[in-house]
């Protein structure tokens, strides 16, 4: 990646943090202006409703579910039951190298760590593909679409008073924008920079006991996005005030929530669970197992 598209790439997370505090989005397309209002707790949980009542009138229709599918496939010699496994390996075996790698200090071998990690993203990938081929027309992804438009086209506005509602082509030309920042937010690190902004976390340190009042909202009217804000903040403040956090990541908002205390204070640090994943790579010339990172 050139610079250049780094940079073009790169979050600004102080925008980040405007437009989950105010509860809207903007985007500026062909001239237009468009308005993203944020997903309140209560329209999430309606918009789950939504999908499983549609999930229901697509089989009551007639669609095949996705296990459905998968069988035929299976039946046809076009999918296996290996490759369903193998899935479900890699998903274990991603988000367990991923948080082993949080507690890895040494650079080198944490740069090899997250190549091998990445090497198992990009074999789970190309498999997801060919199973999302397979599932493409199931009753589950039916439902899905319908409820990405429901939550595109309720969530859409051309002023800031949300009362110009955004229809037609608009709607499914801007719904990319609107889950694309959908994405960018729900992202946890993303929030940990953002959060971290002297603006928002000095003031969340003083306010942390009534959080809702710093955004002047109840559970009704919080956005998804400020929710999960204010979780992390909360999350952040305790390890900040009942850990002690090493000084080389102390200004780290990242590094310092995902910071967990030695479990042996005395002497050296204990770090043989690293230590022993660095081994077994080692003797596998740089391959780790799912059955390597069961505790």
């Amino acid at each position: 990646m050139s610079p250049k598209e780094k940079k073009k790439n790169e979050v600004n997370h102080s925008l980040v943090l405007l437009d989950i505090i105010r509860g809207y989005s903007i985007f500026d397309v062909n001239n237009k202006r468009y308005y993203f209002r944020h997903f309140s707790i209560e329209q999430m949980l309606e918009f789950e409703e939504f999908e499983k009542i549609e999930f229901e009138r697509a089989k009551k229709s007639g669609i095949e579910t996705e296990e459905e599918l998968i069988e035929s496939a299976i039946k046809i010699d076009s999918w296996s039951t290996k490759q369903e496994e193998e899935i479900k390996a890699l998903k274990w075996t991603i988000d367990h190298s991923t948080k082993a790698l949080t507690k890895m200090s040494d650079e080198v071998q944490k740069r090899a760590f997250s190549e091998k990690i990445e090497v198992e993203r990009k074999k789970l990938e190309e498999i997801s593909v060919k199973r999302r081929k397979i599932c493409g027309y199931s009753a589950e992804a039916l439902a899905n679409q319908k409820r990405f438009f429901k939550m595109a086209s309720s969530a859409l506005f051309r002023d800031i008073k949300f009362k110009k509602e955004v229809k037609g082509e608009d709607v499914d030309f801007i719904s990319s924008l609107v889950f694309s920042k959908f994405s960018e937010f729900s992202d946890r690190n993303t929030l940990l920079k953002a959060l971290y902004y002297t603006y928002f976390f000095d003031v969340f340190a003083l306010q942390h006991r009534d959080p809702l009042s710093l955004l002047k909202k109840d559970f009704l009217t919080l956005t998804i996005f400020q929710k999960n804000l204010l979780s992390l903040a909360n999350g952040l403040l305790s390890k900040l005030k009942n850990i002690e956090i090493p000084d080389e990541i102390y200004g780290d908002p990242i590094k310092m929530y995902n910071y967990e205390e030695p479990k042996d204070k005395g002497g050296d640090k204990v770090t043989h669970g690293v230590e022993d994943l660095k081994k077994k790579m080692s003797q596998r010339g740089g391959e780790l197992k799912a059955e390597d990172l069961l505790s």
